[in-house]
């Protein structure tokens, strides 16, 4: 039997490696000498921290996967991202290095389409990545995020944002008026959010997906919307 994978070319490959975790991508590059570099140019980091924790050694399975990230972005180089995706827990042990990591992950990438993040409190993310023109897809859960003071994102379509953290109150009028495009809306317990603000709702024309918990919003945000929870 012909090996089909063989004959398919290198854009379709790194495409199927995409929807992969980054350890899976790394560990195909013993295949043969053709996967050998063909991770690298992969456009999805995916990294869990559940890959790495015995539950007895949390804090050494903690640094062993800070460092196996660190490894993979340096064995990247300058190879550009689209999604970036990290699921991180028990990261107050080196909570500062996990912070530095994101910052400089999503920092160095002006493609990024996707970012996932699931961590701790204590990880703060940096406010710029509210003004990433490229952001497709943001999903924050368990984390800090800085000042909102300005939000350009017109190719924005998902946001979810679930047990967020902000030293100072966030303005969702102020948020949603920097996303025209947005289609899926998911706002859960979120600190210091502000729906009763000065600022004026814009309405959403693509929103039809949208869950707001016990958050009180103006009913026209919601004309075209499908699915209310």
């Amino acid at each position: 039997m012909a090996d089909l994978i063989s004959s398919l070319s290198d854009e379709i490959i790194c495409y199927i490696l995409f929807f992969l975790k980054s350890r899976e991508v790394v560990a195909t590059s013993v295949l043969s000498k053709r996967w050998n570099l063909l991770w690298r140019s992969v456009s999805s980091l995916d990294f869990d921290t559940d890959e790495y924790f015995s539950l007895l050694k949390c804090e050494k399975d903690i640094r062993t996967f800070y460092n196996s990230v660190c490894s993979f972005l340096a064995a990247r180089g300058d190879q550009p991202f689209y999604r970036f995706r990290l699921r991180c827990y028990f990261s107050m042990y080196i909570f500062k290095s996990i912070r530095t990591l994101i910052q400089n992950a999503v920092s160095e990438s002006d493609r990024v389409q996707i970012l996932d993040l699931k961590c701790d409190p204590d990880i703060v993310i940096p406010s710029v990545v509210f003004s990433f023109r490229t952001l497709v897809t943001l999903k924050l859960e368990y984390i800090t995020v800085e000042d909102i003071s300005f939000v350009d994102l017109p190719l924005f379509k998902i946001l979810h944002l679930n047990y967020i953290n902000s030293p100072i109150e966030i303005d969702l009028s102020q948020l949603l008026s920097g996303c025209p495009n947005l289609e899926d809306l998911k706002v859960i317990k979120v600190g210091h959010l502000a729906c009763e603000t000065k600022g004026k709702f814009i309405r959403l024309p693509k929103l039809v997906r949208a869950s707001i918990g016990k958050f009180l919003l103006p009913l026209e945000i919601f004309k075209e919307v499908e699915v209310l929870v």
